[in-house]
């Protein structure tokens, strides 16, 4: 089987696609990270010495911190699908690796790409209806009265990605990122 080359956009593409999707995810962990300490700090450390000094704190973590990491991590968790399969670093079981001929692989590989697209496809409909659903009953974050609907909205979203990425594999395999092959 021989491939057509993948055109430069499409190449430009992914590797722009990949940078956006590795930046989300850096960037909520990353906010993650600092809500987290914030609150500890501010609850462990900064609320007990003031109160021995004198000064009445009050509160001394951050409002909310955690149910806002919460939704971060869903946002860097599904930026994340993106970046696994942009790098071919998503779990492939093995189960039924050795079935066929090695021969077959490029078509056997061709055809789980379009497969892979198609579930996609169908959980972030799925992901949507869900999204959409809360968005609809007007489901808020307990105490802090956002929309959930914002952040959940990286559900279909992530996997849509994922899905479109299949997609151009599917249509241009010298797209796809060369699977390791080490043995987990």
């Amino acid at each position: 089987m021989t491939y057509q080359s993948v055109p430069m956009p499409v190449t430009r593409l992914l590797q722009v696609w990949h940078l956006l999707e590795r930046w989300v995810a850096v960037i909520a962990f990353t906010l993650i990270g600092v809500l987290i300490f914030g609150d500890v700090a501010g609850r462990e450390f900064i609320g007990p010495v003031g109160g021995a000094l004198g000064f009445d704190m009050g509160s001394t973590g951050i409002y909310g911190a955690r149910k806002i990491s919460l939704f971060l991590l869903v946002i860097g968790a599904f930026a994340g699908l993106g970046v696994s399969v942009a790098t071919g670093t998503q779990i492939v079981p093995r189960v039924a690796f050795k079935w066929v001929p090695t021969s077959w692989g490029p078509y056997v590989d061709r055809i789980s790409n379009g497969l892979s697209a198609a579930v996609f496809l169908a959980v972030a409909y799925y992901g949507w209806v869900f999204v959409n659903a809360s968005r609809d009953i007007g489901t808020v974050m307990p105490g802090l009265d956002v929309p959930v609907w914002i952040f959940q909205a990286a559900i279909p979203i992530g996997f849509v990605s994922a899905a479109l990425r299949y997609v151009i594999f599917f249509i241009w395999p010298g797209s796809a990122p060369a699977r390791e092959e080490i043995p987990e």
